[in-house]
């Protein structure tokens, strides 16, 4: 971890030297020194410079950086907003935000007050900082080439998702990376909407009112190695093309209407390598087309697949599903996706000529998993002898329920994805 923060490091001073900008004075602030203003000190400083600031508190009003400098924290200051004020907000380019604790910003029903803003701004950085009890953590708008990495982010728990921002809140940006935060207590972790070509790696989002991620009309965009934990409906991702959403890990997203991720019109995409564990339902498909989800571990979950009538054209493959509730749902009789070679554990086939691949297929769309979909107050019935006879009765003959939905080319042994 080290050396990467030292690779980031000499990547930004070289973008800076080639944007014409070059490090300049060092300006240091700490109570007991000559400079003990934050705010004296980011109107002294010019292009290029670093403003040092070192432990202690500051109580200063609304921060603004109109500068491209490096405000460094040393020993973990504290910005305080106070509960009244915009903690820190950067209007320039190139600027470096890094080792503050920045806690207390005020909060509105009409302002999207945070704890640091960046606003119309190329490469910035906002990098091993903690954010606790902030309305908006980090609110980035209109942006470019920036970064948010290895940050803490604590929410304003006892508030409610009414009264709180997203922790990590981007709006309007293109090549951003969102990497190693840890976000949790806020009404969305992450939010994007119309960010493009933007990287989300390796953040824990667990514990959030809402979403752990809630991602709209952002296209081109990569997920990938995230962990998505506990948060109130799941993940979110709406209205959006070409993503990639791969290595995740979604778990104990419970709620009635809670899911590990939602996939709502969805085009050209790929769901790959995830984890999905005990969420109320891994996958909700509704106007999903041309999208592969493919060698995915679906374990205990309420429901693993919702695929709603109006989803056409994916391909569902390779998938290991392992004692969910139910396997697949739907609201349709038809089946307009391709749905094989997966593992299910709730196949009772047999594989004659031993070439790995069941020699009956499976259809996982149980039919009280379809009165349910239709009904769904049904479900109080799951536990029930009718089911269960409902269940016997099924395996003897299949054809009982009309759904098509079948994989005709059932694994008889779990995909080893991870080799």
């Amino acid at each position: 971890m080290e050396g990467q923060a030292i690779r980031g490091a000499l990547i930004h001073a070289i973008l800076l030297v080639l944007a014409g900008i070059t490090f300049g004075a060092t300006y240091e602030v700490c109570p007991n020194c000559p400079l003990k203003s934050v705010k004296k000190a980011l109107e002294m400083a010019s292009d290029g410079d670093t403003v040092l600031v070192k432990g202690g508190v500051y109580r200063e009003g609304a921060l603004v950086i109109k500068r491209s400098i490096r405000l460094i924290g040393e020993d973990r200051p504290i910005l305080d907003g106070e509960g009244k004020y915009e903690v820190l907000k950067v209007e320039a380019d190139n600027v470096v935000v890094e080792g503050f604790r920045i806690v207390n910003s005020g909060r509105s029903d009409i302002e999207d007050i945070a704890g640091i803003k960046v606003e119309n701004s190329k490469g910035c950085v906002i990098r091993n900082n903690i954010l606790e009890n902030n309305f908006w953590a980090i609110f980035l708008a209109n942006v470019e080439n920036c970064r948010v990495e290895g940050n803490k982010i604590r929410g304003p728990f006892k508030v409610g998702e009414a009264y709180s921002g997203n922790g990590i809140h981007i709006w309007h940006a293109r090549n951003v990376v969102v990497k190693g935060n840890r976000i949790t207590g806020h009404r969305d972790g992450i939010y994007f909407e119309f960010v493009e070509d933007s990287l989300i790696e390796e953040n824990v989002s667990e514990g959030n009112w809402r979403y752990g991620l809630h991602f709209m009309f952002s296209h081109r965009d990569r997920y990938v190695n995230n962990t998505f934990r506990n948060n109130g409906v799941g993940v979110a991702v709406m209205y959006t093309k070409k993503v990639l959403m791969e290595g995740n890990r979604f778990e104990e997203n419970w709620g009635g209407s809670s899911y590990g991720l939602l996939l709502k019109a969805i085009d050209d995409s790929v769901v790959r390598h995830n984890l999905f564990v005990r969420n109320t339902a891994g996958i909700l498909m509704d106007e999903c087309q041309r999208t592969r989800i493919e060698e995915n571990d679906f374990i205990e979950n309420g429901w693993a697949l919702r695929i709603w009538a109006n989803s056409w054209d994916n391909v569902i493959t390779r998938n290991n599903f392992l004692g969910n509730t139910f396997d697949v749902a739907t609201n349709s009789t038809m089946n307009p996706n391709r749905i094989e070679e997966n593992y299910w554990s709730y196949y009772k086939g047999y594989d004659l000529n031993r070439d790995g691949v069941g020699d009956v297929p499976y259809r996982p769309v149980k039919l009280f998993s379809y009165i349910v979909e239709n009904n769904p107050s049904a479900i109080i019935l799951l536990k029930s002898f009718f089911v269960e006879i409902l269940n016997v009765v099924e395996e003897t003959i299949p054809a009982i329920i009309s759904v098509s939905v079948a994989d005709n080319k059932p694994l008889m042994r779990k995909v080893d994805w991870r080799r």
